[in-house]
């Protein structure tokens, strides 16, 4: 009878090892390839942070790559994950267009492959922004303070923190221009423009703004490290006294941005997307999750929300950093 009870038993548990634990076996062998424009944005460096816990978590291999925004740099990690036979490769391209050939030999080597933030033709799946319509939601954000402290007769000086080399951000930038004239057109003077792509450069370059123009009481940033930057910058020049009409507007509401704007730092508000870094990382790796388990998506671009975070609702999102 002992005997007999055993079996039944280790039946018992092949059985619910048969029912569920074929996904959790599976999933720790996947493996994953990421690279993305730059691991030194403050953004990036956030949210992959916790794409890569949550891949930890879930036993799953993974490399997480910077290439600076090198597009041979990019290419060469593609082809380095393509060797290695990982399952799903997820691309940040620094040139969506220089990387097509190597996502087509990854599909074809049967890789899934997810692109973050551009319309490529060989993927799997898109994750993308509507970054014009990104970059109006920064500049109406800028546009109404503007409406709200300046006038014809007393000019905003704006200082725009941009980062044309690269073509969705040329959109994001396009899309700020266009919210200025068409909200606060009249009431500001763009003085100057300076690529930020991470802080360091936007403190150095938002430093030489201020050098030459120190009535800049306006940033509009395409990132977070314009954002931060320009904050450190503000707060140097005005010795943390931060008058009312100096503000700062940007995209990717990180946690230091948010913390900016709790405190009543030059930073007022940012557009941000899932919410905080933790939200974002669990989309997007739900995404990987969905791709590797064979989901066919109905759309190729899948677009991401919009969310503008302010003095008004910052708490709610901060709270997600705790």
């Amino acid at each position: 009878m002992q005997r007999r009870f055993i079996a039944l038993s280790v039946i018992a548990v092949l059985a619910i090892v048969g029912l569920f634990g074929f996904n959790a076996v599976a999933q720790a062998n996947f493996k994953v390839g990421i690279t993305i424009q730059s691991l030194e944005n403050s953004y990036w460096a956030g949210v992959f942070g916790e794409v890569e816990q949550i891949m930890k978590e879930k036993g799953w291999e993974y490399t997480i790559l910077g290439c600076n925004d090198n597009s041979a740099v990019q290419i060469q990690q593609i082809e380095n994950f393509i060797t290695s036979g990982v399952d799903l490769i997820m691309v940040h391209p620094s040139d969506p267009y220089a990387i097509e050939d190597y996502t087509r030999q990854a599909r074809e080597a049967g890789i899934k492959v997810m692109c973050w933030d551009d319309k490529m033709e060989n993927t799997d799946l898109n994750w993308i922004l509507e970054n014009t319509e990104l970059g109006y939601a920064i500049g109406k954000l800028a546009a109404d303070f503007i409406n709200v402290h300046y006038d014809a007769n007393n000019k905003a000086k704006v200082a725009i923190m941009n980062y044309p080399q690269t073509p969705i951000l040329l959109e994001r930038e396009n899309g700020i221009l266009k919210a200025l004239e068409e909200i606060a057109g009249g009431k500001y003077t763009i003085v100057a423009r300076q690529p930020a792509i991470d802080a360091a450069s936007a403190l150095s370059n938002m430093e030489t703004i201020l050098q030459a123009h120190p009535d800049v009481r306006v940033v509009c940033s395409i990132g977070a490290g314009g954002d931060i930057g320009a904050n450190v910058a503000f707060m140097s020049a005005t010795g943390g006294n931060i008058p009312a009409n100096m503000g700062i507007f940007s995209a990717d509401a990180t946690e230091q941005q948010l913390e900016a704007i709790k405190n009543g730092e030059a930073s007022r508000a940012s557009v941000g997307f899932e919410g905080s870094n933790k939200k974002t990382a669990q989309a997007v790796v739900s995404l990987y999750e969905r791709l590797l388990n064979g989901e066919v998506f109905p759309e190729q671009n899948l677009v991401r929300p919009l969310l503008a975070i302010d003095a008004s609702n910052v708490d709610e999102y901060l709270a997600d950093y705790k």
